[in-house]
């Protein structure tokens, strides 16, 4: 009549089976006070059965006590049911006294809280009922068991679970700093919570674990302490080595390339090599050879040059990289006949016009086959453009990773040239790569001539009367100027006036544009424009030349060479106008003048003059194309 169908008894049913249970008992004692009570089973589905409680009096101390087992094994033999005499303390219950009851812990962290009562005088008292406590436990979330880690701030992780719902907190234990020990102690509640700590560590191999503890100070830790290794060092590469370097002929062989690596607390997670070949890079595993040796065999499947990394990890993801010493260079079997700018060269960089000129052109052949006999041309501008060949066609060998050089002579002309030299005309060679078969490289011929000397005189002038006479005894302090004109040239000296001004002193708009329309010097870097004004009509720099005992003012001048200790300056002949100002039209005499300055340095040496003038001056009236006359006026 005592058996229970289910471990969970309604109070009205418990109510009076107690009942039921005290009255059977009542006729064997004479006189007692019952305390009877239920304990539920745990929510994790622990027994209640055969735990023991503790009954006592708080006004007497938990010392006077008196205890029972619940269940069968007990007083009331029937399941989850404890059954005291409370009148059995050492100072026995009276009505009115508090009484407390509880689960002890025997060892397996099963208790309960207590729960009281106050001693009626019914001769028995039922308990409120009582579940027995699961005991909270934690689960490691990060890092997880046997983790290698490379930052030195190490976040840890854990979840409390308690199914009764009383977390309280959760401690951090771990053996860096001085051992096993509790690190840090954090809030808990509920019946789950998650749990994050931050610490910040040395390297080393370290254990940790969470324990959680509810609010009836039951703890748990975790099933088992994890492990992590904390790595802050990348690997060492000791060395990086290929069994071919040097040239290799066509796309089909192999490259081993070793990589001795090694990490002394992770260890090797990884080695990639990576290959680093004209289209890009690209990786490849590398496999254990043996010790501490990786391997990769590459198939060097493209021409040009290739180089090679050693990339290891170790297994917290620290980084190591190393490159080889040595490259390949794979060629093509065939030739590869190549010319670029560079390899065109002259033989003189800052010739005169018609200055003789070897042009120099080294070809390579940048593939393992001979290149023999073919042809090879040298053009004024782009021969794909109706540029103009230079000496004729030229024949060349060049031996597979050879090269060979070919030259013509060429006469400078005034201006910028753009030699273009081109090989294998004829296509005669089968290459690799027929688009640099061609290139270019310009040759600059100044549009301008320096003129520079000495004044030597030692005259006596005078007419036939033998009045006003003038005298030049080669006197270092002689002044006066120096002039070049077109031999054509008729030039009324009293008729001078500076380019751009007009007869009546006032400015001009196009007088260096038509000087170099007339020279054909419009399209130089030189030009006149260029090199005596700063936006094609205003000038640069000007002086005052005294000249036949008149001032010209505003004469705009240059440099003759490279100091300011001789200047160039530009005039016009007046007298051969018939609107007022220098044109086309007129094509009015040009005069070019420089002071003499007796014993100055100049370009080339220490001399008196130093005029620069236009190549093509010579040519200003076509009559004669080769030849210009020198002037000089003494003050």
């Amino acid at each position: 009549m005592f058996g229970m169908a289910k471990k969970e008894v309604k109070i009205g049913k418990l109510a009076i089976f107690l009942i039921s249970l005290i009255i059977l008992i009542f006729p064997l004692v004479s006189a007692a006070h019952y305390i009877v009570g239920y304990v539920n089973d745990a929510l994790d589905g622990t027994s209640a059965n055969g735990y023991e409680v503790v009954l006592w009096n708080p006004a007497n101390g938990i010392d006077d006590n008196l205890t029972d087992i619940i269940g069968p094994a007990g007083n009331s033999g029937t399941d989850n049911t404890y059954f005291i005499d409370c009148e059995l303390l050492n100072t026995p219950c009276a009505v009115g006294d508090e009484i407390r009851v509880r689960v002890l812990n025997n060892g397996s962290n099963y208790i309960t809280g207590f729960v009281n009562i106050t001693v009626t005088g019914a001769g028995y008292d039922t308990m409120p009922n009582l579940t027995l406590n699961s005991p909270p436990n934690a689960t490691l979330d990060s890092p997880i068991n046997y983790a290698n880690l490379s930052n030195s701030e190490v976040n840890f992780s854990c979840t409390a679970n308690d199914l009764d719902g009383n977390l309280a907190n959760v401690t951090l234990y771990g053996n860096w700093s001085g051992g096993w020990h509790a690190n840090e102690t954090l809030t808990a509640s509920g019946s789950s919570d998650t749990i994050n700590f931050s610490k910040t560590l040395a390297e080393g191999v370290y254990e940790w674990n969470c324990l959680a503890t509810d609010n009836l100070s039951i703890s748990g830790f975790a099933e088992q302490n994890f492990t992590f290794t904390l790595d802050l060092t990348p690997p060492n590469i000791s060395s990086i080595y290929l069994n071919a370097t040097g040239n290799v002929c066509g796309t089909s062989d192999y490259v081993r390339v070793n990589c001795t690596a090694t990490d002394s607390l992770s260890g090797i997670g990884s080695v990639l090599i990576e290959a680093i070949k004209p289209s890009g890079a690209l990786n490849y595993t590398a496999q254990l050879l043996s010790g501490d040796t990786y391997y990769a065999d590459i198939l060097l499947d493209e021409i040009g040059t290739w180089n090679f990394n050693c990339i290891a990890n170790d297994s917290a993801n620290n980084i190591a990289n190393k490159s080889a010493l040595e490259s390949i260079e794979v060629y093509s079997s065939l030739a590869d006949l190549s010319i670029s700018s560079g390899n065109i060269t002259f033989s003189n960089t800052n010739p005169l016009e018609n200055q003789e000129v070897i042009i120099n052109a080294t070809i390579f052949n940048n593939g393992c086959g001979d290149a023999n006999n073919f042809l090879v041309g040298f053009y004024e501008d782009d021969p794909d453009s109706g540029g103009r060949q230079i000496n004729g066609n030229k024949t060349a060998s060049v031996p597979g990773l050879g090269n060979s050089t070919v030259n013509v002579t060429w006469n400078a002309k005034i201006g910028t040239t753009n030699v273009f030299v081109s090989v294998d005309l004829n296509n005669s060679i089968t290459e690799e790569n027929e688009s640099n078969n061609k290139a270019n490289n310009s040759i600059n011929v100044t549009a301008w001539q320096d003129f520079y000397g000495n004044i030597t005189i030692d005259k006596l002038l005078a007419d036939q009367n033998r009045k006003n006479l003038s005298v030049w005894s080669n006197e270092s302090s002689l002044t006066g100027n120096i002039f070049i004109t077109d031999t054509e040239s008729n030039i009324d000296w009293f008729s001078l006036q500076a380019i751009g001004k007009n007869a009546s002193g006032g400015n001009t708009a196009n007088d260096f544009s038509d000087i170099d329309s007339i020279l054909n010097m419009n399209n130089f870097s030189d030009s006149v424009s260029n090199t005596f004004t700063s936006d094609g009509n205003t000038p640069v720099k000007t002086d005052d030349f005294f000249i036949y005992k008149n001032t010209i003012s505003s004469v705009p001048i240059s440099n003759s060479t490279n100091n300011t200790n001789f200047i160039t300056g530009i005039l016009w002949d007046m007298s051969d106008d018939s609107n007022g100002e220098y044109d086309q039209a007129d094509k009015e005499d040009l005069v070019f003048v420089t002071k003499i300055n007796r014993g100055t340095s100049g370009a080339y040496g220490i001399y008196d003059y130093e005029i620069s003038i236009p190549v093509r001056l010579r040519e200003y009236n076509p009559a004669d194309t080769n030849n210009i006359f020198i002037y000089f006026d003494l003050n």
